[in-house]
């Protein structure tokens, strides 16, 4: 198989339009990455062993379909995954637990994929602007599959992998939404209502 030159969409500005390609926004990707994340964290440890991972996943898919289903995309269940599809811009969205997202390395998928998921990978070489596709191989159905990939920390980041024997073996393109360790963390307060038990560090400058 051939190696690929991985599309990295990454600073803000980029990623916002980007995903405009897709018909979704930020802000409902990280909403996908928080929900899941916060049903893993309620795991307790009575519960089975693997409980945080299918929380989450069980979770992130309900609201990856809670987010984006509406008028345009519809749910799927191509090949036995879980996603939602928009055939007018041909693409699919599923969901992904993973070790961590947005980071140098590429995410490590926290089970093993299957084999639908792998005849749903497409290892057709593409850039998203000014590029057309070549021909689509490898691929079900010819709906490009993408995952909401939520790392371990809380990161996000909406990507299209190649998939052999359950692994990620290349990467057509990741698309950087969230990560704990950059600046965007500032950005995901949205509650305007008074803060409580607010304390002002103060130091003094000495003379």
């Amino acid at each position: 198989m051939p190696t690929f030159n991985t599309v990295i969409v990454s600073t803000q500005v980029d990623v916002e339009t980007r995903l405009e390609d897709f018909g979704v926004t930020r802000q409902q990707i990280m909403a996908i990455g928080h929900t899941a994340r916060a049903y893993a964290d309620d795991a307790s440890p009575s519960m089975p062993l693997n409980a945080a991972g299918m929380l989450s996943y069980i979770h992130g898919v309900g609201e990856l379909r809670q987010q984006l289903v509406g008028s345009d995309y519809i749910p799927d269940r191509a090949c036995g995954v879980e996603s939602v599809m928009r055939r007018d811009r041909s693409v699919r969205i599923a969901f992904q637990n993973v070790d961590k997202s947005c980071a140098d390395m590429p995410p490590l998928p926290r089970t093993e994929k299957g084999s639908g998921a792998a005849s749903l990978s497409s290892p057709s070489l593409f850039e998203h602007a000014g590029v057309e596709a070549g021909p689509l191989t490898g691929v079900h159905d010819g709906v490009r599959t993408y995952y909401v990939m939520v790392g371990l920390d809380g990161s996000v980041e909406l990507s299209c992998p190649v998939i052999e024997k359950g692994k990620y073996v290349d990467w057509i393109e990741r698309i950087y939404i969230y990560s704990s360790d950059g600046d965007w963390e500032a950005e995901l307060e949205t509650d305007t209502s008074p803060i409580e038990d607010f304390d002002i560090n103060v130091s003094f400058k000495d003379s």
